[in-house]
């Protein structure tokens, strides 16, 4: 069945599936977690410490063993609602070994990032056992703004091919649209999403003279001109109205909250668990534990907030191209495509729901 034309029942279908993966992800996490904190932190986190040279060279060792039992525990799950559930809802034609080689990719660089997050994060505590959680937050806070500015330009290339958009119709029309938004471009290009997915997408990407837009072939594909420009200029919106910035201030204020809560419960749970402090390696599997537990429970505000931003970006989109019945085909479009489902639950609007949902 194509997913372009995918009934409403079906999209309900696969909105519940992805629902229930997402519970489950939530519930398996915390369970594994547990099992690590209390059957094989003490020992490995001894090993580690005895085998290695030094204290930090101890930490990437446990680390690196804590990331690989979480990572391997959890890729069951992830290989049946990333690869099962996106081939059987016709959503994606990606093969196995292309689908394993990405995964690969991303869980390279995962790991990469996450030991750069723990070294820094026990340098820190155990530079500054006062002020640590202040110091951590906001260095990841500039760690969040620096993935945002220049990951997309870093990894779209790993996973996907850009290559120059064939009609050249389209490109001059999004130029003028840019101009019209006073938003200075290089180029508009097209990435090979139809490789991996059948559903479609636009971004703006890139800073001062690398700023560009880029658009997948299945947008490009199944949408008319009109409708693939209403969709970039949503993307224009975000950018006119800062929404990056607001949404990782934003971001910024939960996670402040997020590590002076964590200082707070540190105290507890070293002392439930026969630790010195934060700064023990030992208890690094219920540090984060608790900030994935508050991550949860914000959830519902962060996603309330990023569906305000998507209603200006959708009102500015409006504005710029002044076709109300353009947007309309183009939420029905995108629905179909995305198999998103039209009035979902309120549960799931609150807890899954970063855009607002089709019917609103």
């Amino acid at each position: 069945m194509s997913a372009m034309y995918m009934p409403a029942g079906e999209r309900s279908r696969y909105s519940e599936t992805k629902w229930r993966f997402f519970l489950a992800d939530i519930a398996l996490s915390a369970v594994f977690l547990s099992v690590f904190q209390l059957v094989l932190s003490k020992p490995l986190s001894a090993a580690a410490m005895g085998t290695a040279g030094g204290f930090y060279a101890g930490v990437l060792i446990y680390g690196s063993l804590f990331l690989l039992f979480m990572y391997l525990t959890a890729f069951p799950l992830h290989f049946a609602g990333s690869f099962l559930v996106e081939h059987h809802f016709g959503l994606s034609d990606q093969k196995f070994k292309a689908w394993l080689a990405d995964e690969f990719k991303s869980a390279a660089l995962t790991f990469l990032l996450w030991m750069i997050c723990i070294e820094v994060f026990y340098l820190v505590v155990r530079s500054f056992p006062g002020p640590w959680w202040i110091i951590t937050a906001s260095l990841w806070i500039v760690f969040s703004v620096v993935l945002a500015r220049f990951m997309p330009v870093l990894l779209i290339p790993l996973f996907f091919k850009y290559m120059p958009i064939e009609d050249a119709s389209m490109r001059d029309r999004i130029m003028r649209l840019a101009a019209k938004c006073r938003i200075e471009l290089v180029d508009v290009c097209q990435i090979d999403f139809s490789r991996k997915t059948r559903k479609a997408n636009a971004a703006l990407v890139g800073l001062g003279k690398t700023r560009k837009v880029i658009m997948a072939d299945t947008l490009l594909k199944e949408f008319t001109p009109d409708e693939a420009e209403t969709v970039v200029a949503h993307e224009f919106g975000h950018y006119k109205f800062g929404h990056i910035w607001q949404l990782l201030g934003f971001s910024g204020a939960v996670t402040m909250a997020g590590f002076s809560l964590l200082a707070l419960a540190s105290r507890k749970l070293s002392a439930l668990f026969g630790a010195y402090g934060p700064g023990d390696v030992r208890i690094l599997p219920a540090l984060v534990l608790f900030m994935s537990a508050f991550g949860i429970v914000a959830l519902p505000l962060q996603n309330w907030f990023s569906r305000r931003l998507e209603r200006e970006a959708d009102s500015y989109a409006l504005d710029m191209t002044g076709v109300p019945e353009t947007f309309i085909s183009v939420m029905a479009k995108l629905a179909s495509m995305n198999q998103a489902e039209l009035d979902p639950p309120l549960i799931r609007k609150i807890f899954v729901y970063n855009h607002p949902p089709i019917s609103e």
